[in-house]
């Protein structure tokens, strides 16, 4: 994990930084989901950047320290905004076909 404490707070342009609201509960949460070996890189990022959020990291600095445009890390800011960020950390649903684990047939003859 990457440790917030030499950029929480600094000074840089543009407006103060705001903590990212996050109870204990939640933190502990996201630590430990950061931590599993297992998690997908993209959820553990994710994760990431609300521990920052939440230490007051501005939202420049939590882009480039996770590896992110700032546009999606502005984005991921609003979207980590609510009740449990927990839960937002995977990817949302999306639209069209669902993926195929079969194996394509092949024509016999």
């Amino acid at each position: 994990m990457i440790d917030a404490t030499p950029w929480a707070d600094r000074p840089h342009r543009g407006p103060r930084a705001e903590a990212l609201e996050l109870s204990a509960e939640e933190r502990e949460k996201i630590e430990a989901i950061v931590r599993l070996p297992s998690t997908e890189q993209r959820i553990a990022r994710r994760g990431q950047a609300v521990l920052l959020f939440a230490d007051s990291v501005a939202t420049a600095d939590v882009a480039m320290l996770v590896g992110v445009d700032y546009r999606t890390a502005r984005k991921w800011k609003k979207r980590f905004r609510c009740e449990s960020p927990s839960e937002k950390l995977a990817d949302a649903p999306r639209s069209g076909r669902p993926p195929s684990l079969s194996r394509p047939r092949t024509p016999r003859g």
